[in-house]
């Protein structure tokens, strides 16, 4: 491994269950390939090589992770990879195939709620490296729709923006590590 290497995600095999003790080989990550593939193809396509941005493991060098902020919730691996990208480079990543890993998965109304954060997450990216105008006290609510009695119910899912700054920008860390 290079000395460059500071931040590595995992890849791997993502068989779908369809029906109890049913699975078909491939089919997880949808929302990888729905969402996060269209928008790295579109504005940062050397980030495709990625192959699996949102597999929700991955490890680090602590002068990395201290020197981003970390979205909470579902936007956390979308900002932290653009984040390393944009301040380090696609030099500082690897990736490390672990075969395969069966995922209990989400049903499509959660899926919807993962793609808004990490739209959201997205936006609040290219605003800050002014490749767009971005306002976070915009697109915080998602309305989805529950059929309920043959009737359709909208349902308002509320994103709260919250991120925690990096952990260099915190004077009780600095102090108590001694960093400057």
């Amino acid at each position: 491994m290079s000395d460059t290497i500071k931040f590595c995600k995992a890849f791997y095999d993502r068989p779908i269950t369809v029906k109890e003790h049913v699975r078909r080989p491939t089919g997880g990550g949808r929302v990888t390939e729905l969402v996060v593939r269209p928008l790295f193809s579109m504005f940062f396509p050397e980030l495709t090589q990625i192959m699996q941005p949102l597999s929700g493991e991955y490890a680090g060098f602590r002068e990395i992770f201290e020197a981003i902020p970390f979205p909470i919730g579902y936007g956390v691996e979308t900002g932290m990879i653009l984040d390393i990208y944009k301040r380090w480079g696609l030099d500082v990543m690897a990736q490390v195939d672990l075969d395969r890993r069966v995922h209990r998965n989400q049903d499509i109304r959660a899926l919807g709620k993962m793609a808004f954060v990490i739209l959201k997450t997205f936006f609040s990216r290219l605003d800050k490296l002014d490749l767009l105008d971005f306002r976070e006290d915009t697109f915080c609510e998602m309305i989805q729709y529950t059929l309920i009695k043959n009737r359709l119910h909208p349902e308002t899912y509320k994103v709260v923006g919250l991120e925690r700054p990096p952990i260099l920008q915190i004077p009780e860390y600095l102090e108590k590590f001694r960093r400057n």
